[in-house]
């Protein structure tokens, strides 16, 4: 039997959610693009990829590329719509995700805020290269995130973030680095500090499934 990562398991028989701003719980499944975007001339922008998402067929990811250079040559993507409102005020401490790296080189992968308090990012996880899909928690409480270029207060922009970020950047900065590489994304989820779920009656597994790797092959 395959191992699927859990955050698939929790999460694919739910629609993706398009609320005006973030809500607590919210999650990206990506049956849709849902304000997901690079923004400008690119090449290759990020697209719905049908049948690559951890659960295999049926389950689609979001697929972001980078060229390496010029147009197109940072492995972004960002949410200007519905990932965007106050964070702190909906309880919202830990976005999670199921990542797949399709390059050569391992990822470290940031999720970046910016807002009034400027621009402010998350510890790097890193994606091996090559590897199945895996699990990856980013702690977006302020007092563990880093200034990036205009951070000055990181609960300002927490409390009305006008666009997150998904990148690779082995740095805390905002904008990335130049590289050729593919990523896939799916299940990005709002969630709070684990106390509150064991409040909420969560599964135990939902606390212990950190970097649980999927052996499903993508197409």
């Amino acid at each position: 039997m395959k191992a699927i990562p859990l955050l698939a398991l929790l999460f694919a028989s739910s629609p993706s959610v398009a609320p005006a701003a973030v809500t607590l719980f919210q999650t990206d499944n990506f049956d849709a693009l849902g304000g997901w975007t690079s923004g400008g001339p690119n090449p290759n922008p990020p697209v719905i990829f049908a049948d690559s998402g951890p659960l295999g067929g049926g389950d689609s990811s979001l697929r972001v590329t980078a060229n390496g250079g010029g147009a197109g040559g940072r492995l972004v993507t960002f949410n200007r719509t519905t990932w965007t409102g106050d964070f702190t005020g909906e309880g919202v401490t830990t976005i999670m995700a199921d990542l797949r790296n399709l390059g050569t080189s391992s990822l470290s992968v940031r999720i970046a805020f910016n807002g009034p308090g400027g621009w402010w990012i998350t510890a790097a996880e890193s994606v091996p290269a090559s590897a199945p899909w895996g699990n990856f928690d980013f702690d977006i409480r302020a007092v563990s995130l880093v200034a990036s270029d205009s951070g000055t207060n990181a609960v300002a922009t927490l409390a009305n973030v006008t666009e997150m970020r998904i990148l690779h950047s082995p740095d805390p900065d905002h904008t990335g680095v130049a590289l050729s590489s593919s990523m896939l994304i799916d299940n990005i989820t709002a969630v709070p500090e684990p106390s509150a779920l064991i409040l909420l009656a969560w599964s135990p597994l939902l606390l212990k499934r950190k970097r649980r790797f999927a052996k499903n092959a993508i197409p």
